[in-house]
Parts: C-alpha cells; structure tokens; sequence
C-alpha cells in the first residue's frame, strides 16, 4: 500500500511537472493572411490631342501619364538642345549662382556660326577670341536657340561632337529614353530622334537641374557684343508655364517641351508635356495651352482605403482570428483611369498585443512617390486556454 501511495504521488509530481513545462513553452507566433484591397478607378479624362503628329503628357513625381501617336521616333529639331544641356551640366557641374568657366570662341567656332546661318539656323553672333561663360553659353543654347553656341559648348565640354554624341546617348538611357536617338548637340540633324513620350523623361529632368530650370524660365538673356536677346518659347509665364524647349525644321515641323506649375486639388503640380510634328512652331505653342489646361482635369484626390478597411487577418492556430486595419484614410493626388494597387506588409504577432498596435505597413506607390500608411490590429489577440496550450500543440 505504501509504495502504491509513494508511486501514484511520484507519478502526479511527473505528470504535474509535464503539464506544467507543456503550459509554460513558447506560443507559436502568428502570421496574417493578408488581404489586399482593390480601391476604386476613376474614369479616365479623354484629352484635346493634336489632330497632327504625337504628343503625351506626365508630370513630375508621376512619369507619363497619357500620350497619343508615339511609337515611332521622329526629329526633335532644337528640343535636343535640353539634352546637351543637361550633358554639359552632368560633365561641368553649376550650382546656382555659378557662371562657371569662360569659354573662349576659336575661329571654328567663328565657321560654325557661319555654316548654320547659311543653312537659315537659328545662331549668336560670335567672333575668335571672345569670351562668354558656361552658364551664358547655356542661355544662348536654351533662350534664342543658338545652333553654334550648341556645338561649341559641346565640344569645348567632351572635346569633340563625337565624343558628346556618344555621351549623350548614354545619358538618354539612363534617362529612360529607350527610343531616342542623339546624332548631334543642336537637333538640327534629321537624325537625332525622339517620341513625344521619352521627351517627359527629359522635361522631368531638365525640371529637376535647379540650373537649367533657372535658364529655362527666363525670357531674355544678355550676350556681349550681341545685347538683349528674347526667348523663342513666347508662353514663359501664362498658364503656369515655367519652360522648356521649343524646336523647328523642316524635316521636324513644330515641336515645344513644354512644363508648367499646375494646382489642383489643393496641390501644386508640375505638368510636363511634349508636342512634335506640328505644321509650324507657333501651333505646338498654342495646343500645348489646351492640353495644359485639359490636364488639370486628369487629375484627382483618391482616397485609396477608408478607416478600418481590413488588410490583411491573424488566424490563431487555438482558434482566435483578429483582423489588421488601416489605421486612418489612405489618400492622394491620382490620375483619372490610373490603376493604383496599394502594398501591404504584415508581420508575424503574439498572444496579448493590445487593440490598436502596429502590426504593418500600407504602402500607395504613386509615381515616383509613395504614401505609407500603418496597419494596426481591429482587436486584442487573445491568448488560447490552458487545455490548448497543454493538450494542442
């Protein structure tokens, strides 16, 4: 009887013991199911296209937004004189405020200038052994449009056109111009080719170089022994617009890389567009008004995901279930008939995290840009019974 009673007792303190060290192990951590919510798409804004040609339009911070006829390349004219711009400045850096370095006119320079003016190319009158600097070589190229000045400052920056045309076709790429073509500094040549499309990757760009911005966005310059010289581009400062690029040739038509500061929706935007192909330079000019003012339209505050909409759900192996919320509204800036598809990102939890607690991330890719927002549990996660922690696993 006595060794009955000594093993039933030694038996319940084993069995005691392995309850207790079952109990007391570590709860398995709990990963979401997570659940992504398609927001809602607006209508998409059917916009005043050029009867001619190609165009497209984006924005910065958004890419292309809408464009219209762009697949096939064709001549830019003087628009590609954004691109030697922004190689000069990516090869000789300014800051604002800079001239930077004299550039000294040799008596090439002096027949550069004479063969564009034979060929009815727009030019600055330049003669050997003047001086003017980086900076005014760059207003010269961005303002009145002057083909030489474009040579010139291409080969004094890359030491040869060669040089400079195989830079600047690099530099396109890294752009993401994957259909354009550089075949000289000026865009004179039929050659150097682009689509309306690639041209907002450059707008975007030129935008972003606080130097050429600043050049782009005056409406005259003075040059010595020349004076006062007027910017081609005759819409600085209507509607917003800030800039850029105008062109015209023969083989080109019309054609104007076009920004302009837009606010919409309690936002300020920068528009940036292309158009190519026109019958004339003064009608790009002009449709690019209508497609500006169009624009604004296109555009809208989206609310992506409402307070409390569900994103994701924690399935407790012990049979409690407790969804993840948004913690507040997800909105912003959007483009009518734009598909948007927020992120979501959960991490794994425990038993006892509290009502409210961040458990994850929502993330709204917008462009360039991106809104974030915090996922939160809707509930406590309850922990399982001692039945379950003992028995269940």
């Amino acid at each position: 009887m006595r060794v009955a009673v000594i093993v039933i007792f030694s038996l319940s303190i084993i069995l005691s013991g392995a309850g207790f060290w079952l109990y007391q192990r570590p709860l398995p951590a709990v990963a979401a199911d997570v659940k992504i919510p398609s927001p809602p798409i607006s209508k998409a804004i059917k916009l005043p296209w050029p009867a001619y040609g190609q165009a497209a339009i984006g924005a910065v911070g958004f890419g292309v937004l809408d464009k219209n006829n762009t697949s096939k390349p064709v001549p830019i004219a003087s628009i590609a004189k954004a691109v030697t711009a922004l190689a000069i400045l990516q090869q000789k850096n300014l800051s604002v405020g800079q001239q930077g370095p004299n550039i000294t006119f040799t008596s090439s320079d002096e027949q550069l200038y004479r063969d564009y003016l034979a060929r009815d190319g727009s030019v600055l009158p330049v003669s050997a052994g003047q001086q003017i600097s980086q900076y005014q070589a760059l207003q010269a190229m961005m303002l009145p449009s002057a083909n030489n000045i474009a040579d010139t400052a291409a080969i004094w920056a890359f030491g040869s056109l060669n040089a400079y045309v195989t830079f600047a076709n690099q530099f396109v790429r890294n752009l993401g111009m994957t259909r354009t073509n550089i075949s000289d500094a000026s865009g004179f040549s039929p050659k150097t080719t682009s689509t309306a499309e690639d041209l907002v990757y450059l707008g975007v760009a030129a935008l972003k170089n606080p130097v050429l911005a600043e050049i782009v966005s005056q409406k005259e310059a003075n040059f010595p022994d020349v004076g006062i010289v007027k910017n081609v581009n005759s819409l600085l400062g209507e509607d917003g617009i800030l800039g850029i690029k105008t062109g015209n040739t023969d083989e080109a038509g019309g054609s104007f890389l076009f920004a302009a500061k837009r606010s919409v929706a309690g936002q300020d935007i920068a528009v940036i567009g292309a158009i190519l192909g026109a019958p004339a330079r003064a009608q790009a000019l002009s449709d690019s008004r209508v497609l500006i003012l169009s624009s604004d339209k296109g555009f809208e505050k989206r609310v992506f995901l409402q307070p409390g909409t569900v994103v994701g759900r924690y399935l407790a192996p012990w049979g409690e279930s407790v969804p993840a919320v948004s913690s507040s509204e997800v909105s912003g800036l959007a483009w009518k008939g734009s598909r948007v598809q927020p992120k979501v990102s959960l991490q794994p939890i425990g038993p006892g995290l509290k009502e409210n607690s961040m458990v994850g991330t929502i993330t709204v890719p917008l462009g360039e840009s991106k809104i974030s927002q915090k996922a939160v549990l809707a509930q406590k996660l309850a922990g399982p019974s001692w039945y379950w922690r003992v028995f269940h696993r």
